[in-house]
């Protein structure tokens, strides 16, 4: 066996990113391989180059990082170790030993592989969305630096989106606003539910003019989590107050979009792109979850592997988009 250990799998959560390599419309990858970067086990198998005890039950980070390549030195996502990319659920299976995703039984644990310890006191599928609790702590909260009272606009309330919401408020937020589509009621109630001052319908409402109407001013942080939406971008600069913080944490499909710089410039404003979750993201969301009861109702839609199928089809609203939020693929 190579050197590290086997997850034995309890439960994978189901993202865009992986409902966009099941049809196909990605082109960082090779297939075939085994999908699924959002995995909750427990340890099977370790070797000394994994600090857990057969049994711990754990998430995994789903970037692998070999310490040495040019992005791993600069503190940055995307590891070039292996291509193309050193990722959980990207790797193709022809990479040995094969099984690097989690719609399977097993996972490898590569030796670089960063594991967090979850509470045994919840569910499995729960345990999943400390994923997307990740990455909302370091939109939200890390990446813009938010200090306590300051005021933050999140555009897009899908699994990350409402992260943010929870991390933001968790972290002192003064006021947190959603906006979403007439496709996304569910969700927007949601985030009214944990806590949003303002939810928005894009769809029939003008977003820069209800923020106004509501806080009075404009927000200090907005985080872009919209999918394949370039004009969210220019929403967000046009949004945020003067010197504010523009955090994009979402693809625009490789499309190229049109880009006033000007406007930076003018507003002074600070743009971060945002790619993954920090391991200080995993850290507070793996602590935060357990501690949470309002994230109980975050997980709408639960199937077993075998019907992992029709995850996908659920995560990419081809069954509906009523009452759906996240899901997860349990064993």
């Amino acid at each position: 066996m190579p050197n590290g250990g086997w997850l034995a799998i309890e439960a994978t959560g189901i993202s865009g990113a992986d409902v966009q390599i099941w049809k196909g419309d990605r082109n960082d990858v090779l297939y075939p391989l085994v999908l699924g970067h959002q995995v909750v086990g427990r340890v099977a198998v370790a070797d000394e180059s994994l600090p857990f005890e057969v049994g711990t039950r754990v998430v995994v980070e789903p970037d692998l990082r070999c310490g040495v390549c040019r992005r791993c030195q600069n503190g940055i996502g995307g590891c070039r170790q292996r291509v193309p990319v050193n990722s959980y659920g990207r790797l193709p299976s022809t990479e040995p030993p094969g099984l690097w995703g989690g719609l399977a039984e097993y996972l490898y644990l590569d030796p670089s592989s960063v594991l967090h310890p979850v509470s045994d006191d919840i569910s499995a599928e729960l345990a999943t969305f400390v994923h997307p609790l990740a990455a909302g702590y370091t939109w939200a909260v890390e990446l813009p630096a938010l200090a306590e009272g300051q005021t933050v606009m999140v555009l897009g309330p899908g699994p990350r989106g409402l992260a943010c919401v929870i991390a933001a408020l968790a972290a002192g937020a003064s006021w947190v606003g959603v906006s979403g589509l007439d496709s996304d009621y569910d969700r927007l109630a949601v985030a009214q539910k944990l806590g949003a001052h303002l939810i928005i319908d894009a769809t029939t409402e003008d977003v820069p003019a209800a923020v106004a109407d509501h806080l009075g001013t404009r927000p200090d942080i907005v985080v872009d989590v919209t999918s394949d939406d370039p004009e969210a971008m220019f929403t967000a600069l046009d949004l945020v107050r003067s010197g504010g913080t523009v955090v994009l944490a979402s693809m625009k499909g490789n499309r190229p979009v049109q880009f006033f710089s000007d406007l930076l410039v003018t507003k002074q404003l600070t743009l971060r792109g945002a790619l993954g979750a920090t391991s200080a993201g995993y850290r507070w969301a793996s602590a935060q979850i357990a501690s949470d009861p309002s994230m109980d109702q975050l997980v709408s839609h639960q199937f077993p592997l075998t019907e992992s199928n029709r995850a996908l089809q659920a995560a990419a609203g081809m069954l509906g988009h009523d009452e759906l939020l996240s899901v997860a693929v349990t064993f």
